[in-house]
């Protein structure tokens, strides 16, 4: 619109050009906006159902929490099987009313937080949201049977929401002694609008988190600046010290602790693998594991989880325990409860004797349970007891 058209509406309005510019100097300047977004987040994970066979008609199989107030529930029918969403709210609200009149299970039972204000925000932020599941049904092999996709806004603060039902007199067929469930959840939360203020202020303040690891990345894979050698069997990694002193205390001790006394070149790395050495050298530049979406082998994990240990990288151990406990099954929850015990991580040990009580009936019947009996008898003891008073728990509501 040109100056002249703009006078004249203006001048249709009543209002002048001149007294038009005089309001807009007389208006405040803008010092806040308003930011409104849609929290979506996603969870992937499989739910692996050993000794399918075994589950009676109408037993209800649930899985581990993802979220402190939602929950899978699995049904074996004569015919089939279904899958369900469960809201726990209301279980949860009569477990802390059962702790109120008894104490001594406090710890065995989850509870939301006594302040109604705080208990009010963990309903908000679980509940009143669309929820989008994709989950695909394998076999033993690996092979998909049966694909589930469904979404709904979860809006009460309990009952369940059918994920998918499957049933055929012939189903027998497609599934023995496993049933494997590969799941996808989106969950669409509640829109946030928030004011966020202006900064008037210039600022050199950037969070390029992710050039910066690249960065560093290609000054390791390129050997810049590199001034030590670790020295792994007969392989060498080419490492800048002070970077690596930077993240570790334990290599900082190693490579400088003392200045005027000259770093032992090259550095002997004698009780670690190769490839879990490489990838704690890369997460001590980089923050992050290369291939930490792929399906690294277990014994690889727990070589790294090893290392970060060894070497005080606590952020890459708890990582590993992570991914551990996601590769964690029947035959190998004695390993990962005995691995965690070695290293006194008490986060990872607890995870793993909670899927032994869960899994309790199998796993004391498996081979590696007796090995850990007569190598580990404390350690079974201390696994017998946890699930004792699981089992106790349980038998008291």
């Amino acid at each position: 619109m040109s100056a002249n058209e703009e006078e004249s509406q203006l001048s249709c309005e009543n209002v002048s050009l001149e007294e038009y510019k005089d309001v807009a100097e007389c208006l405040d300047p803008v010092d806040f906006f308003i930011v409104t977004r849609v929290p979506v987040e996603t969870y992937r994970f499989k739910w692996i159902l050993n000794q399918f066979s075994n589950i009676s008609s109408n037993k209800e199989v649930y899985s581990c929490l993802y979220s402190s107030c939602y929950r899978l529930k699995f049904i074996k029918y004569e015919n089939g099987f279904g899958l369900f969403h469960v809201n726990d709210i209301e279980v949860n609200n009569r477990r802390r009313n059962e702790n109120r009149e008894s104490p001594s299970l406090s710890i065995f039972l989850p509870v939301f937080n006594s302040d109604p204000v705080q208990q009010e925000n963990v309903r908000e932020d679980f509940f009143h949201h669309v929820i989008e599941y994709k989950v695909a049904v394998a076999d033993k092999r690996g092979r998909e049977r049966i694909k589930w996709k469904t979404c709904f806004s979860n809006d009460k603060d309990y009952g369940s929401y059918t994920i998918g039902e499957y049933r055929c007199n012939s189903w027998k067929t497609f599934f023995g002694e496993v049933l494997v469930l590969n799941c996808r959840v989106k969950v669409t939360k509640n829109p946030k609008t928030e004011k966020q203020n202006l900064d008037t202020k210039c600022s050199l303040e950037s969070h390029c988190w992710e050039k910066l690891s690249q960065d560093l990345k290609s000054m390791y894979l390129n050997s810049l600046n590199a001034d030590c050698t670790l020295e792994v069997k007969s392989e060498e990694i080419l490492v800048n010290s002070s970077i690596l002193a930077a993240r570790s205390s334990v290599f900082k001790k190693m490579l400088h602790h003392d200045k005027e006394q000259k770093v032992q070149n090259p550095v002997a790395i004698t009780d670690v693998p190769l490839p879990a050495m490489k990838r704690l050298v890369q997460f001590l530049y980089t923050g992050s594991v290369e291939e930490a979406a792929k399906d690294i082998p277990l014994q690889e994990v727990y070589d790294l989880y090893y290392a970060a240990d060894k070497y005080e990288v606590m952020d890459l151990r708890k990582m590993c325990g992570t991914t551990l406990m996601s590769k964690t099954s029947v035959d190998n929850a004695c390993q990962i409860l005995l691995w965690a015990d070695r290293h006194s991580d008490e986060s990872l040990k607890s995870q793993a004797l909670n899927f032994i009580s869960l899994n309790f009936e199998t796993v004391v019947d498996s081979d590696v349970w007796r090995h850990l009996t007569d190598d580990e008898t404390k350690l079974a003891n201390e696994a017998l007891g946890f699930c004792a008073l699981k089992f106790k728990a349980g038998a008291d509501k």
